[in-house]
């Protein structure tokens, strides 16, 4: 039980220290000290076993102001010292990318025309692609950790069971163990907005936040909620999916049978359904939904105004709920993410909400994230297999 014990305290105090040293762009072993609270020497041996493994190097000498003696010398990631594999699965985004663990992704393979009838197949030739991927890229498998899957649906990412997915229309898929076992690796799987706020939380907006919501919305919505620099769950793995949360001011037919819920009020696919009528010269009626909304956001002419009139509504049905989120969680920061809430008409529209909503505020931590959903899926590998206590540190030294 002892050495059980101590195994498990040296992986967090390591794990705590990667993670410092990859927080930043580079750190000097007194700073890493005093962040995570370890002792000069348990972070000198740390730093030195991370070095042998080949993830981390060392960069500059620098000397702090009144620093007396020897400079200190900064501790940043290697490039080439692992590898993970980052699979998005989603409604208009299906990609299989190779990224090192500074999150670069260094190759990567579109699956555009997966037919998503059979979840088998369509796993298949995922993995077909990431060996072909890896192969292309000369990547060792010894240094290839594990594999990120962002996926449109919930799901329980400690097993990595998808229970439902609407916009992939599949039911209760093994999607964690099919994976891990088809490419031989540990697998995470997280829905789409943990996973871009995952991303965010190392790199983009929400960094060094403990209290954010984020709303994803593509075609359709989805949410994710981080309480006290946690994710929330609750017993379905479903905590944030706004999508059937009504809130006035648009009596519109849901799929799910109620009226105004913001599914049918404030997503992709509602903008959609109200620019049927549309032709636009950047596409075509045969355009799948994802590229069809993706042309729509992106018009910039002027022989359509219906189109930001719909993003407008859109955004103002998102404004009331960003209200209630505001509300209920005080959140020090809302991030919409996807490619609905990227449109000027549709973050126009929100602002415009708020406005009238809280009339005493001058302002609104509201931000539109500019994480994409393969490079979610990047960060979430990362975090579960390099960054973390789970990283197999003796692969690599054997590497």
């Amino acid at each position: 039980m002892q050495g059980g014990s101590a195994t498990e305290l040296r992986r967090r105090n390591r794990d705590a220290v990667i993670r410092a040293i990859a927080s930043e762009t580079s750190i000097s072993r007194t700073q890493i000290a005093r962040q995570t609270g370890l002792t000069g020497a348990a972070v000198s041996r740390i730093t030195r076993e991370l070095i042998d493994a080949g993830l981390v190097r060392e960069g500059e000498s620098i000397q702090t102001k009144g620093q007396v003696g020897r400079r200190n010398i900064c501790l940043e990631l290697e490039d080439h010292g692992a590898y993970v594999l980052a699979i998005a699965l989603t409604a208009n985004v299906k990609s299989v990318s190779i990224s090192n663990s500074r999150g670069k992704i260094i190759g990567q393979s579109l699956l555009e025309n997966l037919r998503l009838s059979d979840p088998d197949e369509v796993i298949g030739q995922i993995c077909d692609a990431a060996n072909a991927l890896l192969k292309a890229c000369a990547i060792e498998r010894s240094r290839l950790v594990g594999c990120g899957v962002s996926v449109a649906g919930v799901v329980d990412p400690e097993t990595g069971f998808l229970a439902t997915s609407e916009p992939l229309g599949w039911e209760r898929v093994e999607l964690g163990k099919a994976f891990a076992a088809a490419l031989d690796i540990p697998v995470r799987v997280e829905r789409r907005p943990v996973a871009l706020l995952t991303a965010e939380m190392w790199r983009g907006a929400a960094r060094g936040l403990d209290n954010i919501v984020l709303i994803n919305n593509g075609l359709w919505l989805g949410g994710c909620i981080v309480a006290d620099g946690r994710v929330l769950t609750g017993p379905e793995n479903a905590v944030g999916q706004i999508a059937h949360m009504v809130v006035g001011g648009d009596d519109t037919l849901c799929s799910c049978g109620r009226r105004g819920c913001l599914n049918a009020t404030a997503s992709g696919i509602s903008i959609l359904r109200k620019l049927e009528h549309v032709t636009l010269a950047e596409s075509s009626a045969d355009d799948e939904p994802g590229a069809r909304l993706r042309s729509l956001a992106r018009y910039a002419g002027a022989g359509h105004p219906e189109v930001e009139e719909a993003f407008r509504a859109a955004g103002s049905q998102m404004g009331r709920a960003v209200d209630c989120l505001f509300a209920l969680l005080e959140p020090e920061l809302i991030l919409l993410a996807g490619e609905t809430s990227r449109h000027p008409a549709f973050l126009a529209g929100v602002h415009e909400t708020l406005a009238i909503m809280r009339p005493g505020e001058a302002e609104w931590p509201v931000r539109v994230s500019s994480i994409t959903t393969d490079l979610s899926a990047v960060w979430v590998a990362l975090d579960a297999f390099v960054f973390s206590h789970a990283l197999n540190i003796e692969k690599l030294m054997a590497a």
